[in-house]
């Protein structure tokens, strides 16, 4: 703080003040946002070293995109640089995100339990279901706290770096974008030629190779924490709505616009949202990056049903005792209103979503997301060359 000495005590201690708050301590949620830019920067600054950032006029190599709109293109240079690989940029854009997603679950589920009771949902627990919730929270947490320990961070690192290393493996093996391939030459060659130009070849660029494993490994990290916290979650909120602790919106005072259910809103928009970037994630990989076939929808598949173990269930789960409460409510006002003001006060509860995410962009997104999976089976078909 030498650079402060010639500035007021009054004025001197409000910039500390500031910088405090601003700077320290960083949350969880800034230290990740803050390494996921660092890395960002981190790879764009190799890439613009290694001479592979963007087009290279001067290597007389042509776009590998852009060999899709030329009829009976003949196979010359071809250059995929980061910023010409769009397919790449979503790779990263989710491995960046992951983490975040990942964080604001875990902020959103450590209001899960304050947020139902601040809204009445411990009111008609009696002492024996007070006492069993509470055990049960005890094993959630100690689930949660185990999942954050060393040794096994350390063991998830290495299983993820080795997943990685194996995917980087078959691209590296099978090239890239062999379903795109609008050349009249044999898919093999095509491929070997879009890798040859590819940013992150091993052979051309390894320092690249090595940073896009490591992303790979950092993200693959924080999303199998976050399947392993969503399964343990779901455990949770089953067993709790069992003892009679579920989801519970406030019906007496609307307090957020949501019926004091603005946290769990928030956790299931990112919830979804983190479903989709992967899927997305996903397809792209192997739609584009490897060559599409039938087998992938399974692994599609595969993906699909881990998403609704720990996404659609969980969201049943909560609709079915957020409804209750609000059934409950319903019988109490048809019993206490008066005849005149009763209609209106009921249609009043059920103009709302039972849940804070309305049931019908929810269940468009569902759908959508149940129908993806067609599209790797589709699109060598519809990409046949003629």
């Amino acid at each position: 703080m030498r650079r402060l000495r010639g500035v007021p005590p009054s004025r001197r201690n409000a910039v500390r003040r500031l910088i405090r708050l601003l700077y320290w301590p960083l949350t969880a949620k800034a230290k990740i946002r803050l390494l996921g830019l660092a890395g960002a920067v981190t790879l764009l600054i190799l890439a613009g070293v290694g001479g592979v950032l963007g087009a290279r006029p001067e290597a007389g190599r042509r776009w590998a995109l852009s060999y899709l709109f030329t009829d009976h293109a003949e196979l010359g240079g071809v250059s995929l640089s980061l910023l010409q690989d769009p397919a790449g940029l979503v790779v990263l854009v989710v491995v960046f995100v992951t983490p975040v997603f990942c964080c604001q679950q875990v902020l959103a589920i450590g209001d899960f339990v304050q947020m139902n009771v601040r809204n009445g949902g411990a009111e008609k627990l009696s002492d024996g279901q007070v006492s069993q919730h509470n055990r049960l929270v005890r094993r959630t947490n100690k689930w949660l706290a185990a999942l954050g320990r060393r040794d096994l961070s350390a063991a998830i690192v290495v299983a993820m770096a080795t997943a990685t290393f194996f995917l980087y493996g078959l691209v590296n093996t099978h090239g890239l974008m062999e379903t795109w391939n609008p050349t009249e030459l044999p898919d093999p060659v095509w491929r070997s030629a879009v890798y040859d130009g590819w940013w992150a070849n091993r052979h051309t660029h390894p320092e690249l190779a090595v940073a896009l494993c490591a992303a790979g490994t950092y993200a693959f990290y924080f999303l199998t924490k976050q399947l392993v916290m969503g399964v343990v979650f779901t455990i949770y909120l089953y067993r709790s709505e069992a003892i009679g602790f579920g989801v519970t919106p406030n019906m007496k005072f609307d307090s957020d616009g949501f019926r004091g259910l603005r946290p769990l809103r928030q956790f299931m928009l990112w919830t979804y949202g983190s479903a989709v970037a992967h899927l997305i994630g996903l397809l792209v990989l192997f739609m584009v990056w490897l060559s599409a076939a039938s087998w992938m929808v399974f692994v599609v598949l595969v993906v699909m049903v881990v998403d609704i173990l720990v996404i659609v269930y969980p969201s049943s789960i909560g609709y079915h005792s957020a409804l209750v409460v609000k059934q409950d409510h319903v019988k109490m006002l048809y019993q206490t209103l008066p005849e005149g003001a009763r209609e209106s006060a009921i249609t009043q509860v059920w103009s709302v979503p039972v849940l804070p995410v309305t049931t019908r962009k929810a269940m468009t997104g569902i759908t959508l997301y149940l129908l993806v999976p067609a599209v790797p089976a589709l699109i060598p078909v519809l990409f046949q060359r003629f």
